[in-house]
């Protein structure tokens, strides 16, 4: 498995940057294109006229300022920012794709197009009411992308995955598990812990869940000193993922979704969102079917 083609959706924002310096790093690894998409959000309502604008205006090259709409100036400025977090990292290939359009809709097209193998996004921890409107574009992208989705919770700190805590209730073999695992070990000499959440209404005797766990990990082919097995009791799946990962001071939390549909989906989906919205480190979530 390789990461060849990255999708970075960026508003420029200390976030979003660090989200590039990520897949930056990820793109040195594996010498990959990195793809650039700033997306204005704009009302459904005024798209066709914002994109009138475009085509009745150009480029806007040799008009003054006083005569742009504000439209062609935002523009401008974001052509601008595009340049400028570009020449951070000259040897890189990147593509710009500039868009008015929802957030969530355009980076959907964008992976279908070009064939993305992994979108590397910024997103605030959130909650509350505050959750509704920082998280929401992280979870539906999380929702709904067909490929691997690493989100990025800080600012400033470096992109060094070396402890990751791997969460699942490993009922299904290793599957795209078994290609991501060897993938950072390589790439960050990562240690993967592995973790089932056992609640007071999924509870089950430890022997048992332990066999599951060990039958996934034999799947996979990997040397024992590369990982750990755990069992952890929580009130809930979610909020257990969090306090495991604080405990063992993890660099990232991994999960697994289902492409179901229905109930079940929903309850697999719902999980990484609610921890990929909540985490304050980064996640990495991926299809495991």
């Amino acid at each position: 498995m390789s990461f060849k083609n990255i999708l970075v959706p960026i508003d420029f924002s200390p976030r979003a940057n660090a989200a590039l310096a990520a897949a930056v790093d990820v793109a040195t690894q594996f010498d990959s294109k990195i793809t650039l998409l700033h997306i204005i959000d704009v009302p459904e309502s005024q798209q066709p006229e914002y994109r009138r604008a475009l085509d009745t205006f150009g480029d806007h090259q040799g008009g003054s300022e006083q005569d742009m709409p504000l439209i062609l100036l935002t523009m401008k400025e974001t052509k601008r920012q595009l340049r400028e977090a570009r020449e951070k990292y000259p040897k890189i290939t990147f593509v710009e794709k500039v868009v008015f359009d929802r957030v969530h809709r355009q980076i959907y097209k964008v992976v279908e197009e070009t064939d993305v193998d992994l979108i590397v996004m910024g997103s605030s921890g959130a909650s509350g009411l505050g959750e509704v409107f920082i998280g929401s574009n992280t979870q539906k992208v999380i929702r709904n992308a067909s490929c691997p989705v690493l989100v990025i919770k800080d600012d400033e700190a470096e992109f060094n995955p070396r402890n990751i805590v791997f969460a699942s209730d490993f009922s299904e073999m290793g599957g795209e598990a078994a290609r991501l695992f060897p993938l950072f070990k390589t790439l960050y000499g990562s240690t993967i812990h592995m973790l089932n959440i056992v609640t007071p209404s999924t509870f089950e005797a430890s022997p048992t869940t332990q066999k599951r766990i060990d039958d996934f990990v034999k799947d996979l082919e990997m040397e024992k000193e590369d990982y750990t097995t755990n069992i952890f009791n929580y009130y809930t799946e979610e909020e257990g993922i969090l306090t495991f990962a604080e405990e063992k001071k993890a660099d990232m939390i991994m999960l697994g979704t289902h492409g179901r549909k229905g109930f079940s989906r929903f309850m697999m989906g719902s999980i990484a969102e609610n921890v990929a919205n909540h985490s304050e480190i980064p996640v990495f979530v991926f299809r495991q079917d």
